[in-house]
């Protein structure tokens, strides 16, 4: 497996996995798993403690990135033009979103700005890439 797909792959388990906090926080606050399945309700504020809705934003903040970063890995790995750099990149782009969500979760705006541009200057490498990449040739 190529750095790029390995790196791809553990970015989504993250991605998946980031549902738990605000997911356990909401059915411990509505009563148990049962009452998490009848709900929301008309007036039902789901997230009543700032965490819990930051938990929820940084989850739909990581749905946001691997919507650019999976295409830019894929087409890094379809186009046969992986190197170091891309496979660091993919690396460089995990870690950030790893580090990203605590850093949302505890309200830390400017290191967590910082971390998300660097994810984002990580997946517009692989999309450059590719793209001069299929220039050269």
């Amino acid at each position: 497996m190529s750095a790029e797909m390995f790196w791809l792959t553990c970015t989504v388990i993250l991605t998946a996995a980031m549902v738990l906090p605000y997911a356990a926080y909401r059915i411990r606050r509505i009563g148990g798993l049962w009452q998490a399945f009848l709900r929301p309700l008309p007036g039902d504020t789901p997230f009543a403690d700032a965490w819990a809705h930051r938990a929820y934003r940084a989850h739909m903040n990581a749905f946001e990135g691997i919507a650019l970063f999976a295409p830019a890995a894929i087409a890094v790995q379809l186009t046969g033009t992986a190197t170091g750099l891309t496979g660091v990149a993919s690396a460089i782009y995990f870690w950030c979103r790893l580090a990203y969500a605590p850093l949302y979760y505890f309200n830390v705006p400017i290191l967590r700005t910082a971390i998300w541009m660097v994810s984002l200057f990580a997946t517009l490498y692989l999309a450059g890439h590719v793209v001069f990449a299929g220039l050269a040739q």
